[in-house]
């Protein structure tokens, strides 16, 4: 119950000081002006802390604190070359091992007005902070307890499904392991860790947009490897390719020239993958008894998704999450994870020891068959719906049989006309449907 307490609190928490004393003036030209030009300037009150593309050098005019010791902090990870001025031209200097760029200010020794200089590659966005010392403590040491649950949980996660990959064999689980990778990536990006290890921005800001590009990507992914598509699959899989092809390329635009149009554009084409998909997701599932509540789920996941991905950078955000609000929202997704780990490794097991049991009874009958010499033979209505239930192939039922025969690998390549290269593949994909690791493994299956 007090856990509840403590991650509703975290999302509601509203953290911020009154910002009417602090104006704003975007430079004009590409020189850096020193703090004896502001005085020509005029300065603009904040109506909005977020101007989305008009990205560039801004001027902030900080005219007076009441406290008589207080830290001041641009809380967003899109800025580069930030410092602080007072009105004699003296430099404050930043603080170190903080999230984001933070200045310590004692009114004693510094005299008002102070400029803040900051360059905004991306959005404009300025979140300008300014707390009393112990204020300040408090919400980092909130903020820091925060993270660690977050990225805990995640890891937690990760290792399980590393596990459940390394027992199953079953590739679902290394497709859930991507996808939890790349939340935490851009999450990472987004709480500026990496502020705390002296990152620069732009390497910042490269991760977060890998990250972004990696959710589009887990999602054509799906479509190719688990989607079932009843009418027009090469058509969808060529959209939803030709979708993340150019998100990649963008994406690789971004990184060498680190153009804003390139950062939205891979952000735009990797939310419109995750739409395609929940889409089509849904689509398949309009006759369960369900869709209503994964229609609300996934409503609720692509407006968040596209909140933080594109809106945000546009200036156009309607949630305007912190963050933290964000590690949150994806802990609840990464529960949901956590279930369907738990029903895809119940799943599997179950179908396992089920084929298990079915091949044996199978290969039993085989044996009495003594007047077909040719496994194909007796490829009865039995066989045929083993091999539809369990994907089965006929092919693996030929090798299957050998092997439980004590056949040399040589005899049973001679016998089914294959070449050494063709045995090795189809043994490999029979163990893995079986969930068995060697020859004696599948011997065992009609010794025991």
């Amino acid at each position: 119950m007090r856990l509840t307490f403590f991650i509703i609190s975290l999302f509601f928490v509203m953290t911020g000081v009154s910002q009417e004393s602090i104006s704003y003036h975007k430079s004009d030209t590409n020189h850096h002006n020193n703090v004896s030009d502001l005085n020509e300037v005029t300065f603009l009150e904040i109506e909005d802390i977020n101007l989305g593309t008009d990205n560039g050098i801004y001027w902030f005019k900080i005219d007076a604190i009441d406290l008589p010791r207080s830290i001041l902090e641009l809380q967003t990870s899109h800025t580069k070359d930030v410092s602080l001025y007072d009105v004699t031209g003296k430099e404050i200097n930043p603080m170190g091992a903080t999230r984001y760029p933070s200045f310590f200010i004692v009114n004693k020794i510094v005299k008002y007005p102070l400029y803040l200089k900051a360059n905004f590659p991306l959005e404009a966005n300025f979140p300008i902070q300014i707390q009393d010392e112990a204020t300040f403590a408090k919400i980092e040491k909130n903020s820091l307890l925060g993270i660690g649950f977050f990225y805990g949980t995640a890891l937690s996660l990760l290792l399980a499904t590393i596990i459940f990959l390394i027992v199953t064999k079953n590739k679902v689980f290394l497709f859930y392991g991507i996808v939890i990778t790349a939340v935490c990536i851009s999450i990472m990006s987004r709480d500026n860790i990496l502020y705390f290890f002296n990152a620069k921005p732009s390497i910042i800001s490269n991760i977060e947009l890998f990250g972004h590009f990696l959710v589009g990507l887990c999602a054509t992914g799906y479509v190719f490897k688990y989607l079932k598509i009843k009418k027009n699959k090469q058509s969808i899989q060529y959209i939803f390719l030709t979708i993340s092809s150019i998100s990649f390329i963008s994406m690789c635009i971004y990184w060498i020239i680190n153009t804003q149009w390139s950062f939205l554009l891979t952000d735009f084409t990797s939310v419109l993958s995750v739409l395609l998909l929940w889409s089509l997701t849904l689509y398949n599932a309009k006759n369960t008894r369900y869709l209503l509540l994964m229609t609300t789920m996934y409503t609720l996941d692509i407006i968040i998704l596209a909140d933080a991905f594109l809106l945000h950078g546009l200036g156009a955000s309607i949630l305007d999450l912190s963050s933290l609000q964000l590690s949150l929202v994806a802990l609840v997704n990464f529960t949901l994870i956590a279930l369907s780990l738990i029903v895809s490794f119940r799943k599997i097991q179950g179908k396992t020891i089920i084929m298990k049991h079915q091949i044996k009874m199978h290969l039993e009958r085989l044996s009495l068959l003594d007047s077909y010499k040719n496994v194909q033979d007796s490829n009865d209505q039995y066989l045929e719906s083993l091999i539809h239930q369990f994907e089965l192939e006929n092919i693996e039922i030929k090798v299957l049989d050998g092997i439980s025969k004590g056949l040399t690998n040589e005899r049973i390549a001679t016998k089914y006309n294959l070449s050494t290269e063709k045995l090795k593949a189809v043994t490999s994909n029979l163990y893995q449907k079986l969930g068995i690791e060697s020859e004696q493994e599948a011997t065992g299956l009609f010794t025991s």
